[in-house]
Formats: C-alpha cells, structure tokens, sequence
C-alpha cells in the first residue's frame, strides 16, 4: 500500500507511507523539511570542511551549504581556495595540497543512530564528475561499517547504486552493491529510503528495492560492522576514485533536500535489544 503526500512548496507528490503492518516497528524520531526550515539546524546537523575521502577533488566549505527557497542545497562550484589543513612536504593528500580547485558541501549528523528508518526527498545533479551521496558510517578502532543509501555518478547517467562496505582494514574491506535504472534521475525530485534492522538492511528509491542485505553476513571473528551505531551523511562529490574526470561546463551543480526524516526501530520480542541515538 502507498499513500501520497503533498508537497506544494516544491511542486511535489511523493509516496513516503509505509504498510500498516510495518508501521508498528517504526516512530518518527527527527523530521526536517526544508520547506519551512530558515537554516540547517546546528543542534543536530555538522558541516564538514576540507578535504576528507576518495582523493575526491573538491574542499568542503561551510559556504556551500544554504537553506531557502524550500530546500537545503549542497553546492559544487569550479573556485580557487586555500587548503586550511596544507603542510608542505605532508604525505597526506589531504594536506599536501595548499589549494584546491574545487568547493562543495557535505553535511552529517552529531548524534549515532542503531538502527532505523532512514529517508530523504532529493533532487541530484547531473554532469561528468558528479557524485551525490546519501549514506550511513560507523567508523572505530579496527571496525568499519557503512550502508550506502544512494549514491550516483555521472559517467554512469540515470543510474541509481546502493551498497554496503564493512571489514576491519581497508584492503580487505567486503562489499555487496545494488544498482537501478531511473529514466530522468535528474529531472526531478525522489525518494531514497534504508529500513535498518539487526536482520535486514532494505535500500529503495521511490519505493522500488535497489539492495538488500542480511548484517549478520558481515559479522566474522568478533566483528559486527553494519551492526554498529552510525551517523547519517549527505554530500555531493566531485571526482575522486569513482566520479572521474570533472566537466567544468555543467558546474555549478547543485544537490538538493527537500526533507529529512528519520524513524526508530522499536524492534520486536526475538531481537537484541536496541540502543538508540548513541
């Protein structure tokens, strides 16, 4: 069953209702909606600077993240700016370059969540070199666990990829991955959902499944990776290990977020006991 909900502000009808049946594992916990919303809320939400993952090519700037016009916007621009973090001589390619061509904004929650039902409304930006994210991260001593709720780059147009990432090193890191075709991506505004359990990892763009997953498949030699409290990231990319090469002509590219919302899982008698917003 689904329902359909109105969001005039940006022209949109989106189905965001879940099943009844599923509807009593889940309560609303966090809800943003950038409709009405005159600012990120700094309470809940972190902006990332610098350069952090990928060798990705852009610099993260506080600037590049702005609210109004009834979405949150994360902004890559073609623009000369100083690296905060350069050391001449780092061998750390995060330092080791004193400029950067490139800004873009990147976004993630203080608070850790265990488990949940995780959706965002957004609307990506098409164009070589383009690499939105939405996706969940635990990282610690020795444990990796990620779950990729969207991801799209745009070598590979209309193509929607969910995945998951876990291990204890990054050489040997295990990976599962999904992928969608959705003629238009681009063109309008989707759903990307996760419904995250101690026995399923369900990913869905507008209610169709990109992936699924059972986490126990992760867990080895006292290790639970996808099993871990994680903090809930959006960005958007430029370049790196999997955008490739940057087509400056479609830049500025703009990502954007209509709403956030987050639901616990409130479980059910045969699960472990769940810890919430650690």
């Amino acid at each position: 069953m689904q329902c359909a909900r109105a969001l005039s502000a940006v022209g949109l009808v989106l189905a965001n209702c879940l099943a009844p049946e599923a509807m009593a594992q889940w309560t609303l916990v966090r809800e943003d909606d950038f409709r009405s919303a005159p600012a990120l809320d700094p309470a809940f939400w972190a902006v990332e600077t610098g350069f952090h993952r990928n060798r990705e090519d852009q610099y993260y700037a506080a600037a590049n993240v702005t609210a109004g016009q009834g979405f949150l916007r994360l902004e890559a621009r073609r623009e000369a700016v100083p690296n905060a973090a350069w050391r001449a001589g780092s061998r750390d390619w995060r330092r080791a370059q004193p400029a950067s061509r490139y800004t873009s904004g990147s976004i993630h929650t203080k608070q850790a969540f265990l488990y949940g039902r995780f959706e965002v409304v957004a609307r990506s930006p098409a164009g070589a070199g383009t690499w939105p994210a939405i996706w969940l991260l635990h990282e610690s001593a020795g444990v990796y666990g990620e779950i990729d709720i969207f991801e799209a780059v745009g070598k590979h147009p209309d193509t929607v990829f969910a995945g998951v990432h876990y291990g204890r090193e990054p050489k040997t890191r295990q990976h599962a991955s999904g992928n969608v075709t959705v003629p238009g991506l681009y063109t309008g505004w989707r759903t990307h959902a996760v419904e995250w359990t101690p026995q399923r990892i369900k990913v869905t763009v507008d209610g169709t499944t990109v992936l699924e997953f059972d986490p126990s498949q992760a867990a080895s030699a006292g290790v639970d990776p996808l099993r871990q409290p994680m903090r809930l990231r959006i960005n958007l990319a430029l370049g790196g290990s999997w955008g490739g090469a940057i087509d400056d002509s479609r830049l500025p590219a703009r990502f954007d977020i209509a709403s956030v919302r987050i639901w616990r899982w409130d479980g059910d008698a045969t699960a472990p006991a769940v810890r919430w917003g650690r």
